[in-house]
């Protein structure tokens, strides 16, 4: 059996899931790759469903497609999540099962469906071009046949091609740009030094849940509590010696020491201030989302240092980075569906809000923060959580939304090169 490049089969495998509606994952299990991983997946970064293996090796036992619905959600008009897989069995000397997970609806199974076949097709036309010319034998009667079964085959599958991509010009879909996701807290709350001083005590951290004046930790106040003593007896001296004044009838000097027991009146209110604010409280109801303390018991902190932060647990805003060649087709007031690593069973609706100039360098190019607002709320949410979210836009022709990639790759290069 023939050994394949697993770089080529990636290829097609990326270029074969931007065409399909709704994908999530997809993975290709064959024993005809050059690499002893006999599993490809993409994208390659993460871990594919378990769902998605099983249903791929149940498809390569019983060698015909498979197909498994994960959503409960099964209403007509509702897109859920499906597994398709489909045993490669048209291409010669390649022995392959694919699996892909998409989030569709029941009427657009067949679809998906015939952009697997043509991908098969397609993955079967590469490798024949792939194999190394030989010089042609002798033709026999045997091989004129064969050649006519060849070229009526390669006919069959040139028409084939033909009749997908007249159904996808002139078939529409949902266009939905999809990028990857987080949650950050609506608000959040930063606990501070008060002053400088020294760790005393750490009663929560991060990922725990506080209510608003609970304490979560506390600083040392023993040199604060010899202040106090110092500046009451200070306070104390100035009384007795204003009173003296008093006394004596010298104007003067009482009313030195009647400034004097003012300033020492207003230090020990000062110290007493920070004795109070020694305690660190939690403003409002929420999770810590950074610090731990605990670790920490005895090391000195100066005045401003962050030393937590809270967020709230029912307000949410959903940061989306978009990808810059899409962002121009995003609005305000758009909205789509967010699928979380921690919820990948549950699709939460939200609203695009804002689109920011703001943008962050990713590892694929250079992507803009767009804030959406969530429309439900769920009860296992917690910031910092992270997931991919599509944006509907509108609908458009299937040619167009899986070919418009390549398309402006093509005007790309031919601003580059051509004069």
């Amino acid at each position: 059996m023939a050994n394949y490049k697993s770089t080529d089969l990636q290829t097609w495998l990326k270029l074969l899931c931007q065409m399909l509606p709704g994908f999530g994952q997809a993975v290709l299990l064959t024993d005809s790759c050059e690499q002893t991983d006999s599993m490809i997946r993409w994208p390659a970064d993460i871990e594919p469903h378990d769902d998605l293996i099983s249903t791929a090796s149940l498809a390569a036992a019983q060698n015909k497609s498979v197909t498994t619905t994960l959503s409960s959600d099964q209403r007509n008009d509702s897109a859920t999540d499906m597994i398709i897989a489909l045993p490669l069995t048209r291409i010669d000397n390649f022995n392959g099962t694919l699996a892909v997970l998409a989030n569709i609806k029941p009427s657009q199974q067949s679809v998906v469906m015939q952009i697997l076949h043509w991908g098969e097709n397609w993955l079967g036309l590469l490798f024949d071009r792939q194999q190394p010319a030989t010089p042609p034998p002798e033709e026999s009667a045997q091989d004129r046949t064969g050649g006519l079964v060849h070229s009526g085959r390669s006919r069959l599958v040139a028409l084939g091609m033909a009749l997908l991509l007249g159904v996808m010009t002139f078939t529409s879909g949902n266009y939905r740009v999809t990028a990857s996701a987080n949650l950050e807290g609506k608000i959040q709350r930063a606990i501070v030094a008060p002053f400088d001083g020294y760790i005393a005590a750490a009663h929560a951290r991060a990922g725990e849940t506080v209510a608003a004046g609970e304490v979560i930790a506390a600083l040392d106040t023993e040199e604060l509590l010899l202040q106090k003593q110092r500046h009451a007896a200070e306070k104390n001296e100035y009384t007795r010696q204003y009173r003296k004044a008093l006394s004596t009838r010298d104007q003067t000097q009482a009313h030195i020491f009647k400034s004097q027991v003012s300033q020492a009146e207003a230090q020990l209110e000062l110290v007493e201030k920070k004795i109070e604010r020694a305690a660190l409280v939690s403003t409002l109801d929420g999770v810590i989302i950074s610090g731990d303390l605990s670790r920490s018991l005895g090391a000195p902190v100066a005045t401003g240092d962050v030393l937590f932060e809270v967020a709230p647990l029912d307000e949410y805003r959903l940061i989306i980075l978009v990808d810059e060649k899409q962002v121009a087709d995003v609005d305000e007031g758009l909205s789509g569906g967010l699928t979380l690593k921690a919820l990948p069973d549950t699709a939460l609706p939200f609203v695009v809000h804002r689109v920011s100039p703001v943008f962050q360098q990713e590892a694929d190019g250079i992507a803009y923060r767009v804030e959406a607002r969530l429309v439900e709320h769920h009860a296992a949410l917690r910031p910092g959580m992270e997931g991919i979210a599509k944006i509907d836009v509108d609908r458009r022709s299937l040619i167009w939304i899986y070919l418009h990639e390549l398309f402006d790759l093509m005007r790309l290069w031919a601003w580059r090169w051509l004069p």
